[in-house]
């Protein structure tokens, strides 16, 4: 019986420093927003980022900014949603199904991929996108593409 407690405690810890370790990990990773590289705004508060996401906001700066989503269920949304809006996908498309149902708004145009994500943004000029980058990683944009800086 001690035999079997002792490796039920051992197995325990080691979940639980794997599931410590994956969560330090995945702090240090980052989201970066996106645009074409034309867009004359190059930092956003998250605020603004927020309220964009949320059809509240369109301008920042006197410049439009169109927000677009990658798909549900892929990292980067995960990540976005967790880390800039603070919200989960349920409470997210929840809020923008209320919205679209009182009339006040349709939710961002959702992309399947990074690949259309930044095809999207290059063709749209004010389009505002995001992607998630792995720990130790830096974002790689095609040419036509920059970083905004969240402030």
């Amino acid at each position: 019986m001690i035999a079997r407690t002792t490796s039920f405690v051992k197995a325990a810890a080691s979940i639980a420093l794997y599931l410590m370790l994956g969560v330090v990990g995945a702090a240090s990773a980052e989201v970066y927003v996106v645009s074409s590289a034309s867009h004359p705004v190059n930092e956003i508060a998250i605020r603004e980022l927020r309220s964009i996401y949320k059809g509240r906001l369109s301008q920042v700066n006197g410049h439009r900014l169109t927000p677009v989503n990658t798909a549900p269920g892929t990292t980067d949304r995960d990540e976005f949603l967790q880390r800039i809006m603070n919200l989960n996908e349920l409470d997210y498309t929840g809020y923008w199904h209320v919205r679209r149902y009182t009339g006040q708004g349709t939710p961002p145009v959702e992309v399947d991929s990074k690949e259309e994500l930044f095809a999207t943004l290059k063709e749209q000029p004010d389009g505002i996108g995001y992607v998630w980058v792995p720990p130790g990683s830096k974002p790689r944009l095609p040419d036509g593409l920059k970083v905004i800086r969240l402030k």
